[in-house]
């Protein structure tokens, strides 16, 4: 999904702060807790490009990228996720409007990828201005025992 409709990023109050390596290992337990087995490289927290909403000492919802080039003029958000038991809160989509609004200061293009069946998360983008572009597919490939 490609960001064609910024405007409606107003429709959400953006809240959170951005993350830095001190907030590493309350961010890898929320991780653990909400998004278990996603793919997140500690380095990108480097980009001072993830933000995420506190509930007293806790991480409970985040939004990162996994690419960020200002020189391409270019972001793809990843690993946006909000603990199971707060969603439905706008959590999620307050911390990707904040996100949104930091990246946009910098990039022309944000986009991201999303799996067609997270029903929540794609009206979520779409509330949020994102539109569906491309399809993908990830795969995972292995070498084959010879012996």
């Amino acid at each position: 999904m490609a960001l064609t409709d910024p405007a409606r990023l107003a429709r959400v109050e953006p809240a959170g702060e951005p993350l830095s390596a001190a907030d590493l290992p309350r961010l890898r337990a929320l991780y653990a807790a909400a998004y278990p087995g996603n793919w997140f490289d500690p380095r990108m927290l480097d980009t001072g490009q993830y933000v995420g909403i506190r509930h007293g000492e806790d991480l409970v919802a985040v939004a990162g990228v996994h690419v960020w080039s200002p020189t391409y003029r270019v972001a793809a958000l990843g690993n946006v996720t909000t603990l199971p038991r707060l969603r439905g809160r706008g959590l999620g989509g307050a911390a990707v409007a904040a996100l949104c609004g930091r990246l946009l200061e910098r990039v022309a293009h944000v986009t991201l990828n999303v799996r067609a069946d997270n029903v929540a998360a794609v009206r979520l983008y779409d509330r949020l201005g994102f539109t569906r572009v491309a399809d993908y597919g990830e795969f995972t490939l292995s070498i084959a025992d010879q012996t």
